[in-house]
């Protein structure tokens, strides 16, 4: 009976350990996975940014070109500059952490008006300034939406900051001093010290690339100290059931001393194992608590403030567009040059890297919350002492996880069909500037070819001109053979004459032909530049203030949901 259920708790300890294993692997995996999403994540938020600011220089330059008038009657925009938002209350459980508050983004909410457009005029109601503002040309519309796109790329610099988007020496890789450490930590046994990444704990600042980077070490070598301990185990438990059996069986010839030894030897390995493994997690839940918990928690706020701010700036975006429904393409007939059809392309190019980079952040922000929150539900399991999981751990693990709900409600579909419904307005029209710089080149041919044809003609009359005056005078001095001879060649002089100027005439219409097409073209430039611009950009605005909107609300109930549970 003893027998029994010793080897019942032995195979129950050994399935723990197995469990423990399992669990650490997949530990393991999912934070080397928030390590690359993270590092996904500040490249494609700086991408985003720079994508913002890569618009709105496209989009003033193409401006630049396309002299389209808007209607005097067509009414102010009424800007609302709002004040910068109070700093939000952390969740109770997570009230030691407070979130580093970015205001500087905000703040820029309530600067003035651009200085391309006409100010009308200013009213103060309560707290919030309005300004009535007018453009009157698509110029100025183009750089009344470039201000606004610069205060866009501002409000994400704090988050740039938090992730460190554009620092290449926490990039990773092997040539890196993490990748090294990290390269040495996986050659190592089991057994070492902590030493090495205690000291790198102390060297690093507290960075969230930094934070990230030690988990992972961390995890790789709790994993192999797991490991090796499940090893341990399993020798431990046919050792003790060697000593058990025998004390059962009382074999002869067997030294019962020397299992004892043995079993000590394996118990005494065992137990180093167990307090290296206890180690690793002990370390491992004082940097979730102490720092990883501070950062993620100043992340969102961050990225919610970011949004807020957006919110602000896509919104002005928005009523500035809405004057382009007073825009006009009929008093203009200006030819497009090949600066404004590559202005054009520009422009095309620049709206088709906004929406992918705007596809990109969505997906990576996704990505890292995920891969955190998947980690993070791991390590609330309990220990292999029984220790519970710390409240800070528990409330982290359940912010991130709303953090995560919140971003699968929020999707950029939308956003994303708006910006290439411009994208593929503005190919249409690259497609009739190309239409209308070829029939410009067409024109240019033929008058070249007409002024061509003009100089022979002038040459052979003056060739006719100078043969038939001579001969004219001496038809009476010479012989019927003669003249007969001389009136022939005048009489081809004047064939030719004649056909030149019938070929000049059919030139003269080609060319007018041309010319007819060549206006038509500019024409339908035109009316493509004006549709395109009035039917697809307002919407492009519209669409991410929307968006930005409604991720701004729903961060901030994700960060505000701790405030309400007392």
């Amino acid at each position: 009976m003893g027998m029994a259920w010793s080897r019942q708790q032995g195979d129950a300890a050994r399935a723990a350990a197995r469990e423990h294993t399992r669990r650490c692997r997949e530990r393991r995996r999912l934070m080397r996975e928030a390590v690359r999403a993270r590092r996904q994540l500040a490249a494609s938020h700086a991408g985003y940014l720079g994508s913002l600011g890569l618009v709105a220089s496209a989009l003033t330059h193409f401006a630049l070109g396309e002299p389209l008038p808007v209607s005097d009657h067509t009414p102010p925009a009424v800007l609302v500059h709002r004040p910068a938002p109070a700093p939000s209350t952390p969740p109770p459980l997570l009230r030691s952490i407070q979130p580093a508050q970015q205001d500087g983004a905000a703040a820029a909410a309530a600067e003035a008006p651009p200085a391309a457009a006409r100010t009308e005029g200013g009213v103060v109601g309560g707290e919030d300034l309005r300004v009535a503002v007018r453009h009157r040309s698509l110029a100025e519309v183009a750089a009344g939406l470039e201000e606004y796109f610069l205060r866009a790329t501002a409000a994400g610099d704090p988050v740039s900051k938090l992730l460190e988007a554009g620092n290449a020496e926490y990039s990773g890789g092997a040539s890196s001093f993490f990748g090294v450490l990290c390269c040495m930590s996986s050659s190592s046994s089991p057994s070492v010290s902590h030493d090495g990444v205690d000291g790198m704990h102390d060297r690093i600042g507290k960075r969230h690339s930094s934070t990230l980077q030690q988990l992972m070490v961390w995890e790789k070598k709790l994993y192999k100290e797991v490991k090796a301990r499940e090893r341990l185990q399993v020798r431990h438990d046919k050792k003790l059931a060697a000593l058990r059996d025998q004390e059962y069986s009382r074999k002869i010839n067997v030294d019962i001393q020397k299992l004892k030894g043995a079993w000590d030897r394996a118990r005494a390995q065992l137990a180093t194992a167990s307090e290296a493994a206890h180690a690793g997690s002990e370390a491992i839940s004082e940097l979730r608590d102490t720092h990883l918990a501070r950062q993620v928690l100043g992340l969102c706020h961050a990225t919610r403030d970011m949004w807020k701010a957006m919110r602000q700036h896509h919104e002005a975006q928005c009523l500035i567009a809405q004057q382009l429904r007073g825009l006009s393409g009929r008093t203009s007939m200006d030819a497009t040059t090949e600066i404004q059809h590559g202005a054009t392309r520009a422009l095309e190019a620049a709206m088709s890297a906004w929406c992918a980079a705007l596809g990109h952040l969505a997906k990576h922000q996704r990505d890292y919350v995920a891969a955190l929150h998947g980690w993070l539900k791991l390590t609330l399991a309990p220990s292999a002492d029984g220790a519970p999981a710390s409240p800070v751990a528990v409330e982290l693990a359940a912010f991130v996880d709303r953090w995560r709900q919140a971003l699968d409600g929020v999707h950029c579909a939308e956003v994303l069909k708006s910006i290439k419904n411009f994208a593929g307005a503005t190919h249409a029209l690259y497609a009739h500037q190309g239409d209308e710089l070829r029939a410009a080149r067409r024109v240019a041919q033929c008058t070249r070819e007409l002024d061509r044809k003009s100089r022979m003609l002038r040459q052979v009359e003056k060739s006719h001109y100078d043969s038939y005056a001579p001969a004219g005078l001496a038809l009476w001095n010479r012989g019927r053979h003669w003249m007969e001879h001389d009136m022939r060649q005048v009489h081809h002089a004047h064939n030719e004459v004649v056909q030149r100027k019938e070929e000049i005439d059919a030139c003269r219409r080609k060319l007018e032909g041309e010319m007819k097409r060549h206006a038509m073209a500019i024409d339908a430039t035109r009316s493509s530049a004006v549709a395109g611009v009035q039917r697809t950009l307002p919407a492009v605005f519209q669409a991410m203030a929307t968006f930005s909107a409604s991720l701004a609300t729903a961060l901030d109930a994700v960060c505000r949901h701790g405030s309400d549970v007392q």
